[in-house]
């Protein structure tokens, strides 16, 4: 932090205002340069899936290089640096979460799943959304396939959708 400070010619406090740590520090310079950030406008889909898999393929980055490489770096830096690793974890997964969840609810808005369903999945120790999202993190690690449009469609399909739909009433 006191190199950071040094370079840019603050005070340390001044880094310390901005970042409580060293994690936070690297998490956000990681992400400002290989994420894009996410859209303020609200997605226009006309149904839930076609809304999940434009959220998807927006803000898990899978559709641009840097946000491929993103996945990839946080996957090859648990073992060397841990802390970071949990730091951008924890970021990346919130924000697919927070994506999912806003999906749901826009669907359910359209009627097109029921409101306890919502909160059923959205709840704590479910682990529906978070299985996509680990997908998202790893598919082309462990199934060495880069996840493109098409891939995004068929996880929305063949994953999420059934799981979803598992829990309609």
């Amino acid at each position: 932090m006191g190199a950071v400070a040094t370079r840019a010619k603050v005070a340390k406090a001044t880094v310390y205002r901005r970042w409580s740590s060293r994690e936070d520090l690297v998490a956000d310079a990681l992400e400002s340069i290989m994420l894009s950030p996410a859209p303020d406008e609200e997605a226009t889909a006309a149904t839930l899936r076609d809304d999940l898999i434009a959220t998807l393929a927006r803000s898990s980055g899978c559709l641009e290089p840097q946000g491929r490489r993103f996945t990839a770096l946080l996957a090859a830096t648990a073992a060397s640096h841990p802390q970071i690793t949990d730091t951008l974890r924890e970021r990346y997964i919130a924000a697919q979460r927070q994506g999912i969840a806003a999906c749901l609810q826009r669907g359910q808005g359209r009627g097109e799943i029921a409101a306890d369903t919502v909160e059923r999945l959205l709840s704590p120790g479910r682990l529906e959304i978070d299985a996509v999202i680990a997908v998202l993190l790893q598919q082309e690690a462990l199934l060495g396939a880069v996840l493109d449009a098409e891939g995004v469609a068929r996880l929305v399909d063949q994953v999420l959708l059934p799981l979803i739909s598992t829990h309609t009433t």
